[in-house]
This record gives structure tokens, C-alpha cells and sequence, in this order.
């Protein structure tokens, strides 16, 4: 494991306990709610009973209530997070009836095959991984041809307009500094969609995957 991931690991083993309550928090000041802001970029998915769903960076697993009941029944769900104490979180959510395997790794280095899932999810967190390229190329690797990745993280619109609530963010967190990743998307992202949420201060970026 490399330095950067172990800092990573670290510094999300220690929020895991407090994790939940800070985005409930972080939703209401910005007078939304964390459900509702998450459930737009699971709408995204176009997900059915039966499929099977990678959520990269899982956390505590506040997505999976939302996930679940979408695939029952004869779903999959994986779940993949860097942090061991995050994963022991969200091993306390009811599984349903979809099949649920949680996993430890890095989104970089996902280890996963080759077009293994219908639909791919990463919620938060990318604005702060040491190589974003190569996590969402891994994201492209694993989807199958025609299946929806949706990325959703902080950020500001590349025409650097920002309201007084993302002004006092940026300065709690200088990581809502960087754009939406366009550039760093893969060719085979296909169909490309941006949109903003929570106020401006997230963004939702889906594609269609079409390998070459």
C-alpha cells in the first residue's frame, strides 16, 4: 500500500465514527437534507431488480438503503471502501434481499474483473484521492458496455461563480476548489451529463460507458 493510501485509510478510520452525523450536519446548512441530495445521484443509476452495483467509497453505507430495495429481488450490491471501520458500519445496515458483499480496497486499484457491474457509483471522496485519473478509469474498467457511472462529490462550476455558503466551505475545505473531473474522464465515457445539487456545491457527472 502506497503512503498516500495509508493516510487515507488513517484519516477515514478516524471519522468513521462521526461520519453520519457530520453529512447530516453539513446537508442541513446547506437547507437540504443528505437523503435527498443522495437519492438524485442514485436516480442516476437506472438501476432494476436484478442488477448488480458497485458503490466505490461505500463509508458507513448511508447509500444502500436507498440501493437496495431498487435491486430486490436477485440483486448484487459491492460496497468497496479503504477504511476497515467505515465497513464495519455499514455491515450494520439490513440487507434485504440483495445479495451485499463489502470489500476493502482502493478505488485506484479496484479488484474487481473486467466488466463486472450494471451500474457504478461513486458518492464523495474523489475530490480528495491522490490520483483521480486512474480511480475513474478503474470505475470505466469494471462497468460493463452501456452501464451508467455517476460520480458525485464537492466542487465548484468552472465558471467560478460560488454563493456566500460555498465561499465559508471553501475555506473549511479547500478540496471544493477543484472542478468537475471532465478532463480526467476516460474515452470510453460516452453521453456525458453535468448537473449541480445541494445548492451548487456538489456536482453529479454521469456517462454511459462504450469501451472502443
Amino acid at each position: 500500500m502506497y503512503d498516500d493510501e495509508i493516510r487515507s485509510r488513517r484519516h477515514y478510520d478516524a471519522r468513521a465514527p462521526l461520519y453520519d452525523w457530520a453529512n447530516r450536519l453539513a446537508a442541513l446548512v446547506r437547507g437540504t437534507s443528505a437523503k435527498r441530495e443522495r437519492s438524485k445521484a442514485i436516480a442516476k443509476l437506472g438501476l432494476a431488480p436484478g442488477l448488480r452495483v458497485l458503490e466505490v467509497c461505500v463509508g458507513t453505507g448511508t447509500n444502500l438503503p436507498l440501493i437496495r430495495d431498487r435491486l430486490a429481488p436477485g440483486g448484487t450490491f459491492v460496497g468497496l471502501d479503504i477504511s476497515r471501520n467505515m465497513l464495519v458500519r455499514c455491515h450494520r445496515h439490513p440487507f434485504g434481499r440483495v445479495a451485499v458483499t463489502l470489500v476493502e480496497g482502493e478505488a485506484a486499484h479496484l479488484p474487481f474483473a473486467d466488466q463486472s457491474f450494471d451500474a457504478v457509483l461513486q458518492h464523495g471522496g474523489l475530490a480528495e484521492f491522490g490520483d483521480r485519473r486512474g480511480a475513474i478509469a478503474e470505475m470505466a474498467r469494471v462497468a460493463r458496455p452501456a452501464a451508467k457511472v455517476v460520480i458525485c462529490d464537492v466542487g465548484v462550476p468552472e465558471n467560478g461563480r460560488v454563493s456566500l455558503l460555498n465561499r465559508w466551505l471553501l475555506k473549511l475545505q479547500p478540496e471544493y476548489e477543484k472542478p468537475p473531473p471532465l478532463d480526467l474522464l476516460p474515452a470510453s465515457a460516452q453521453d456525458v451529463s453535468l448537473t449541480w445539487i445541494a445548492r451548487g456545491s456538489w456536482y453529479l457527472l454521469d456517462f454511459v460507458n462504450r469501451p472502443g
